[in-house]
């Protein structure tokens, strides 16, 4: 039976104590007031035009007065469901639980057969769905790759792919552009049964990247709108990069994505009031002595989790990230610290959903049995943010006394029914195999992990109509946008 483990945290973390979260709010105010957001977008700024915002025309850049902000996010909700289409799926987000997902979109995969790397392609999409499809620890699925081999329908490819192989909720970053978002959200009926239960339990969901610095992408924006006037969850990223479109400090670095992040929602609230948004903001640092993208250091990590503290200050769901994709090849000591860090930090700072599992080479590689990795950390976190459950029951006061001084434990009743509970990383703490030989690397074991859930996980199908029209969709698709 297919089950979704979310963590539950016992104890909270704040990076930011409340006065410098009310600092990076008024400086964001100010910085949407003052500076402005590029909206390369006609649609979205005659919205601001009619709802009285500053608009230049000719720059684009729009101005947005505090009054014009909290007016508008006041609509937007805290709560709501991101559903998928079997029982035990939905993820609701009201702050109570952090689920994570998969990490996404690369554009190259590490062959699981030849080793060799190569171009990703909608099978790897549906691939990762099945066997993310059985992870607990995996609550949605973003398509992990790119489906590189349908070009510019590849976006809506791994839709399909993702929807035919996961019962789970499926939230796409690459379905952008008014038309091509309108296809999406024609699968998005089809695969919750109509257009009114697809407002109340969207079954995929979307994530929009901003350009740094205070810059909105125009396929973006316009997608955003199609999106938030049909109900389908839409949440803004953020990624700026310190020294480079970010100041280079991690506070600048807030204050400036947070002001991103906001206008796009504030434009939501206009086009749909009541639409459900969410906020994100990953940030990064430029190394000065080669200006590489670096990830996996203590100030992005601390980025990662006030920024789940200025989303639950505006009043919205946020997605975080966690995971240490940074690295290049799974198993390794970086990876394992960079985990530590993400992946606890920001389900204890109250993120309500969380992405970055299963990648490498800053999202951008597919080592297939990097997922087991990954699901063997969430476990160990999930745990660790559950912290210790003291009762009646697990202070066993009757046991100790049974036993009482110099005896063991090992016949009593309460052992072997607490000792089943109890998780043991198998990674780390493999059997030892029966007739004596070496154990197999953990890579190996990963790798022989992964294998046997292809082989034996078979997710539960979508109905032939269902997958029948999904077809129909991307032909009428196909037709349109590749002329």
């Amino acid at each position: 039976m297919l089950e979704i483990k979310p963590i539950h945290p016992q104890f909270h973390l704040e990076v930011l104590p409340a006065a410098q979260l009310e600092t990076i709010r008024s400086a964001t105010l100010h910085i949407l007031e003052h500076v402005g957001v590029h909206f390369p977008s006609e649609r979205a700024l005659r919205v601001f035009i009619e709802h009285k915002a500053q608009v230049d025309v000719e720059s684009q850049i729009v101005r947005l007065s505090p009054e014009l902000v909290t007016e508008a996010l006041s609509h937007a909700p805290r709560s709501y469901v991101l559903s998928g289409r079997a029982g035990g799926t939905d993820l609701v987000l009201d702050g109570t639980n952090s689920y994570f997902g998969t990490d996404g979109c690369g554009t190259e995969t590490v062959d699981l057969k030849t080793g060799e790397r190569r171009p990703s392609c909608k099978e790897d999409v549906a691939q990762m769905a099945r066997v993310a499809d059985s992870l607990s620890s995996v609550a949605f699925y973003w398509p992990m790759v790119s489906a590189r081999d349908y070009g510019r329908l590849a976006p809506l490819h791994e839709l399909d792919a993702s929807f035919n192989n996961t019962v789970k909720h499926v939230q796409t970053e690459t379905v952008m552009g008014e038309k091509p978002a309108r296809y999406a959200v024609r699968m998005g009926e089809v695969i919750a049964g109509d257009r009114e239960t697809m407002r109340d339990r969207p079954p995929f969901s979307v994530l929009i990247c901003t350009i740094a610095p205070l810059g909105q992408d125009p396929d973006g924006i316009e997608a955003g709108m199609v999106y938030a006037e049909s109900g389908i969850p839409v949440g803004f990223m953020a990624m700026p990069n310190m020294g480079a479109t970010a100041p280079a400090t991690p506070a600048g670095a807030l204050a400036i994505g947070n002001a991103e992040v906001v206008s796009a929602m504030v434009l939501m609230q206009l086009v749909a009031p009541g639409a459900p948004v969410f906020h994100s903001l990953l940030a990064s640092v430029m190394d000065p002595r080669s200006a590489d993208y670096v990830v996996g250091i203590p100030a992005k990590f601390l980025c990662n989790a006030a920024a789940v503290q200025m989303a639950h200050d505006w009043g919205v769901p946020t997605l975080a990230g966690a995971f240490g994709m940074g690295g290049t090849e799974p198993a390794t000591w970086q990876l394992g610290r960079d985990s530590f860090y993400t992946a606890l930090l920001v389900p204890l700072a109250g993120a309500d959903i969380v992405t970055g599992g299963g990648m490498l080479e800053a999202s951008t590689v597919l080592v297939p049995e990097q997922i087991i990795f990954d699901d063997e950390i969430y476990h160990m976190h999930r745990i660790l943010a559950e912290g210790i459950d003291v009762s009646a029951e697990t202070l066993a006061l009757d046991v100790i006394a049974a036993v009482g001084p110099r005896g063991h434990f090992l016949t009593q009743e309460h052992t072997r029914r607490h000792v089943r509970s109890t998780w043991i990383p198998e990674l780390t703490h493999p059997r030892r195999p029966l007739d004596g030989g070496p154990v197999p690397s953990i890579r190996s074991r990963a790798r022989s992990r992964f294998e046997s859930i292809l082989a034996e996980h078979q997710p539960e199908p979508l109905p032939e109509l269902a997958r029948a029209e999904l077809r129909v969709i991307l032909d009428a698709a196909a037709r349109e946008l590749s002329s």
